[in-house]
């Protein structure tokens, strides 16, 4: 497990420093398309990769740079790309809010809310037979569309082997759960579908790669739909004026320090330095 464990945080720290390269770009305003970061997330996406099969597709929301930046070739000089104003064309029909990758597995990527949900549906199907697993990531604003419920359905009807895997980060358009609806008890939800749900604390790590591993198995031999649910904190909030500002797109206002950021127990780097006794100076 110990070596699962290392060899996903080199995944994570290999995703925080383009994150950060990325982060810099943006201070000095060379990117005119939103760019949505999301340091705090790489723990998710370098399990997911670290299990990633050679036929396997995936489909990202809005916030996917964690998974670009570890899933794509020559990562950097597409961002960059993106600065270029000979690229508008490719800027206006994608930009990084949906970002697709051809030489990659990420097949498609929606600024739309919950709009990768049904789309992952079709694709799930059409690779059904290449024993292949389709990833759906989408977050706990997109869940409460009803394209998700419906997918839920569509899919288990079908048998097909997708994992819907959600990054919960407490917050949508700048609102909580809290202020905008109430609780959603996922395991009572998948049981009433008989699909399998697995929910993944922050800074549980062994349990986390040992569930992950779990589910997608599961998901690959059963061909059956599956609820994957992670803890995520996203840094970057700030107070301004006695509110909190809860990050959202565009350069974070944040340092960083051996790739950690601001309070050391709210960073996944670290925690994960911590659990693995590691002390590095990048």
């Amino acid at each position: 497990m110990i070596n699962d464990l290392k060899k996903i945080y080199r995944l994570a720290v290999q995703s925080r420093k383009f994150q950060l390269k990325i982060n810099e770009l943006l201070k000095t305003k060379k990117f005119n398309i939103p760019i949505h970061l999301a340091l705090g997330h790489e723990f998710v996406s370098s399990l997911v990769k670290y299990y990633f099969k050679k036929n396997d597709k995936i489909l990202l929301s809005h916030r996917n740079i964690h998974f670009s930046s570890i899933f794509s070739k020559n990562v950097f000089s597409k961002y960059l790309k993106l600065t270029s104003e000979k690229n508008k064309s490719q800027i206006s029909s994608e930009g990084s809010m949906n970002y697709v990758d051809r030489n990659s597995n990420i097949v498609y990527s929606s600024s739309v809310l919950g709009n990768n949900i049904p789309v992952a549906c079709g694709v799930s199907k059409s690779n059904k037979k290449k024993n292949s697993v389709t990833i759906c990531v989408t977050g706990d604003g997109a869940i409460e569309e009803g394209t998700f419920y419906e997918s839920l359905i569509l899919s288990k009807f079908l048998k097909l082997p997708l994992i819907f895997l959600i990054e919960n980060n407490n917050w949508s358009m700048a609102t909580s759960i809290k202020e905008r609806r109430t609780d959603i008890n996922f395991s009572y939800l998948a049981k009433s579908l008989n699909i399998n749900y697995f929910k993944f604390d922050r800074l549980n790590f062994n349990k986390n790669i040992s569930n992950y591993r779990k589910a997608i198995n599961r998901c690959r031999k059963n061909k059956t739909p599956i609820i994957c649910e992670f803890e995520v904190k996203t840094l970057g909030t700030y107070i301004s004026s006695g509110r909190k500002i809860h990050y959202h797109h565009g350069p974070m206002k944040v340092e960083s320090l051996n790739c950690i950021i601001g309070n050391p127990k709210d960073d996944i780097i670290y925690n994960l330095q911590k659990r693995l006794k590691i002390y590095e100076n990048y």
